[in-house]
């Protein structure tokens, strides 16, 4: 627990218009010697033998001795104020100071007095004095302790700077600081966002829960409605609290999760091969939706889904193998028409000179590629003709003899006619 220094005062108690009194400047520590002591200074009246007198009498004899009616003119009747309680004082002072001697009054060092010491009084004037207190504030937790002059429980707190903030307090602002003394607990507002479909509320709160946050704002919640987050959730500051209007009663059904399926690339199978490796197996979720107001349309929102099944994902492998050449032809490009090996199709197509198509067409290189097309391999295939006699992937990159099936395929395609207008001559 820290201290902390004395703070301006509103002398008045109650009324929130008075002027402050100032800190006194007096070096002496010591109690003042309190307002009980001003009474005997006030003119008491009282009947004695028939007649009025006061306490003050013999004081008056001595002064219409010394100088009658200029010891009177003299004479300072001064109002003075400690802690509520007013006095009247007499003095031949000038100053604050010489009203508060008159009146036995000593400051403590966190007493505050309004005119300051040094101030001149007049006649009629008034000296306001109030003492200072003590009062330990914890707030959201952090605990200080702070002098005031205030009065009562919101006056203090208007001194430390809270007077206009939201606060839940452990005791009533009307509350009276004794001058000993006392403890106050309080809770800052916290900042809090209301979404209620399109409508947006941002308020400063000192409400504990959601749901007292709710009831604060006049919020009622349907059976149904969906409160986020959970309406006993202890609020935080910059919370956003989000109700969800339910139109129906929300309904439940089980959803088939379909499972998919992975391919993996292998090269203990040949191109084009595939093997399954794991069945896929679809899963279960338990699916609970509702209607609700969205943007001021009714609409089908899913409020909650629950996995019964997980789904199993299938597995199959593709090859990625070149396949193997039988070709027993000796041109390099393996497109002999003699011979053929794999690149066979059946019929007279496979008798027809695919080397010296080859030859013409790419030099009896395999992976050449011509940017202008681009086309590719030997017979200059382009991607979507390589594609239309089910090839995959780019022909340069395909084997000599699967290039050659290929380009078969392509010529039967076109009814036994040349698809190669330069160098289908050759064939």
């Amino acid at each position: 627990m820290s201290s902390s220094r004395s703070m301006p005062v509103d002398p008045s108690s109650s009324e929130p218009g008075a002027h402050p009194p100032q800190a006194s400047a007096s070096s002496s520590p010591a109690r003042r010697r309190g307002a009980r002591k001003l009474s005997r200074l006030a003119p008491v009246p009282r009947w004695v033998g028939g007649r009025i007198t006061t306490v003050a009498a013999t004081t008056a004899a001595v002064l219409l001795v010394a100088g009658g009616a200029t010891a009177f003119a003299m004479d300072k009747r001064v109002t003075l104020d400690v802690d509520g309680e007013p006095q009247t004082v007499h003095t031949f002072g000038d100053t604050v100071a010489d009203v508060l001697e008159a009146a036995e009054v000593d400051l403590d060092e966190h007493d505050a007095v309004a005119p300051d010491l040094d101030s001149d009084v007049e006649r009629g004037g008034d000296v306001v004095v109030r003492s200072g207190r003590p009062v330990e504030l914890t707030l959201d937790g952090d605990t200080d302790t702070h002098w005031v002059t205030a009065s009562t429980v919101g006056q203090a707190l208007r001194q430390l700077g809270y007077g206009t903030e939201p606060l839940d307090l452990s005791t009533d602002r009307a509350t009276e600081i004794p001058e000993d003394g006392m403890e106050i607990e309080a809770r800052s507002a916290r900042r809090v966002v209301l979404l209620q479909d399109t409508a947006r509320l941002e308020d400063e709160t000192v409400a504990e829960t959601v749901a007292d946050f709710l009831d604060a704002h006049g919020v009622e919640t349907g059976e149904h409605d969906i409160v986020t987050p959970e309406p006993d959730t202890e609020l935080e500051d910059d919370m956003v609290v989000n109700v969800l209007e339910l139109l129906s009663e929300p309904e439940t059904e089980e959803v088939v999760i379909e499972a998919e399926t992975e391919e993996v690339e292998t090269d203990e199978l040949e191109r084009g091969e595939e093997e399954i490796v794991q069945e896929p197996e679809d899963g279960l979720k338990e699916v609970t939706t509702a209607l609700v107001r969205m943007e001021g349309e009714e609409t089908e929102h899913v409020l909650e889904e629950e996995i019964l099944e997980e789904p199993t994902d299938g597995i199959v492998e593709v090859g990625t193998a070149e396949p193997e050449d039988d070709s027993d032809s000796d041109d390099g490009a393996g497109a002999s028409g003699q011979s053929g090996g794999d690149a066979n199709v059946g019929g007279d197509v496979d008798n027809l000179n695919w080397a010296a198509l080859a030859e013409c067409e790419s030099g009896g290189d395999p992976t050449v590629v011509n940017p202008a097309g681009p086309y590719y391999g030997l017979y200059q295939f382009d991607e979507p003709t390589w594609q239309s006699v089910g090839g995959t992937g780019l022909p340069s990159e395909a084997s000599p003899s699967e290039q050659t099936m290929r380009a078969k395929m392509l010529y039967e395609q076109a009814g036994g006619s040349s698809p190669w207008p330069h160098c289908g001559s050759y064939l």
